[in-house]
């Protein structure tokens, strides 16, 4: 399977499906024997696409001679991992990217999928909606639904637009090094890693997360350096006992572990069952044996 079909299927899937994005595309690539390059073309697409919806779904609807929600699923899904390409990815041509993305669909559908997007090749640039409605224009810029970027705007006025802009910046590759079993200048050498300016735990690194130093045996996890801070705020130490209200995939709760030294209680709650077992999965393989998890409402709290 070429990294566009197995995106294409799996953004049509998640059209069906509550799964995690990111467990989606992980055990998609687990399953199919990609070289690296084409494992990071899927991600790139599979996230970009996902990412950037409300902005490619508005290009569509300035290109397109019907509705959106006219079109077929799958010739939608098409047009947006070939807008993508196009608009956000400048190492792959013009013609590479159409040509690939026609192909996905059926004879039948293609000639639409490709006026579209030959369309857009010919068209100027993205016409944003007037800055007049400001929360459309953010929206579509951004890539932001209006309800959240109206309530950024009423809560930081100006500083919403810079709010946004810092969102739509590619994303580091983070890890929170697992301090119970290696010291973080010990793994930073050994991945050739740069140091997080505001964690204290924390990595930035490049490539496969998998395929890196340690990963097999449970020396580090990926966590956002914001989430990190996060654990660190909360000041968990040995003994304490910790409730993670809404816990899955879990890495809150292995740093709160990590920060108690393995000593004490936590008990990771979520809403889904099934989902917990990436919070046990995960702890089994940091080594992190003071993790509970139980299935429960956070709005409907234990009495006891």
């Amino acid at each position: 399977m070429t990294p566009r079909s197995l995106v294409f299927d799996l953004l049509i899937k998640a059209e069906k499906s509550k799964q995690y994005s990111n467990i989606a595309l992980d055990n998609a690539l687990k399953s199919n024997n990609m070289a690296d390059a084409d494992k990071r073309l899927c991600s790139a697409l599979f996230y970009g696409v996902t990412e950037k919806r409300i902005t490619l779904d508005y290009r569509i609807s300035q290109l397109a001679d019907r509705q959106l929600s006219d079109l077929d699923p799958a010739v939608l899904t098409a047009i947006r991992m070939g807008l993508y390409q196009l608009m956000f990815l400048d190492r792959i041509p013009p013609h590479a990217a159409i040509n690939e993305t026609v192909s996905l669909v059926s004879r039948k559908q293609s000639g639409f999928v490709n006026a579209v997007l030959r369309a857009h090749t010919r068209a100027s640039k993205l016409s944003l909606p007037p800055r007049e409605d400001l929360a459309k224009h953010l929206s579509v810029a951004y890539s932001v639904c209006e309800p959240l970027v109206k309530k950024f705007i009423s809560c930081f006025g100006e500083g919403a637009e810079d709010i946004l802009r810092g969102y739509a910046r590619e994303p580091e590759i983070t890890l929170r090094t697992n301090t119970l079993k290696i010291s973080r200048n010990d793994l930073m050498d050994k991945l050739c890693a740069e140091l997080t300016p505001n964690s204290s735990s924390g990595l930035y690194v490049k490539g496969s997360v998998r395929e890196l130093f340690g990963f097999g045996d449970g020396l580090f996890f990926v966590q956002d350096e914001a989430s990190q801070i996060c654990v660190e705020v909360l000041g968990a130490s040995e003994g304490d006992t910790v409730l993670d209200i809404c816990s899955c995939p879990g890495s809150k709760s292995f740093g709160a572990a990590i920060s108690m030294n393995n000593k004490g209680r936590i008990i990771s709650f979520d809403l889904h069952e099934n989902k917990l077992s990436l919070v046990r999965t995960g702890a089994a393989r940091l080594g992190i044996d003071i993790i509970e998890t139980m299935a429960c409402d956070g709005r409907k709290p234990l009495p006891e």
